[in-house]
């Protein structure tokens, strides 16, 4: 934080501000903390753990909404639903709809997730056996209508 959100005068690395004398203590501690959360989610990323990732993003954007972890948010979604679809794809209808439902965690309001959701669910009701496997009458260019571009 460079400046004082009740002032606006120039902080200096200090948890007090000198012009209004407001402790920014908490702030200050609260935008480290997302600050954290966000590198722990990129960490978890790298090491391959997208649950951890997702935990880790939504604790930063709770703490403080930046562009950067918001971008990153919906890199993550993206790259969900690119797995969900091979999934569907792969016909395994259970392993879909629980990677949908961590990534949902993430944006639950996601229109593209909840498509996703609706769609995920018509395959499994069709399904026959309910063992999550698609029957093999299923049409692949229904998997192509939820394909959405980065």
């Amino acid at each position: 934080m460079e400046r004082c959100p009740c002032c606006n005068a120039r902080l200096r690395e200090r948890t007090v501000c000198s012009r209004c004398k407001t402790d920014l203590s908490v702030l200050i501690s609260t935008e480290q903390a997302a600050g954290f959360w966000f590198s722990k989610a990129i960490q978890c990323y790298v090491e391959n753990n997208i649950e951890q990732s997702i935990i880790a993003i939504s604790m930063s954007l709770s703490l403080k909404k930046t562009r950067v972890a918001v971008i990153f948010r919906k890199f993550i979604i993206q790259q969900q639903c690119r797995d969900i679809l091979n999934l569907l794809a792969e016909k395994k209808l259970v392993f879909a709809k629980k990677r949908l439902y961590t990534a949902r965690k993430l944006l639950p309001y996601s229109m593209q997730l909840q498509q996703l959701n609706s769609f995920c669910d018509y395959l499994l009701v069709q399904s026959k056996d309910h063992t999550g496997l698609l029957p093999h009458s299923f049409p692949d260019a229904l998997i192509d209508m939820f394909h959405y571009p980065m």
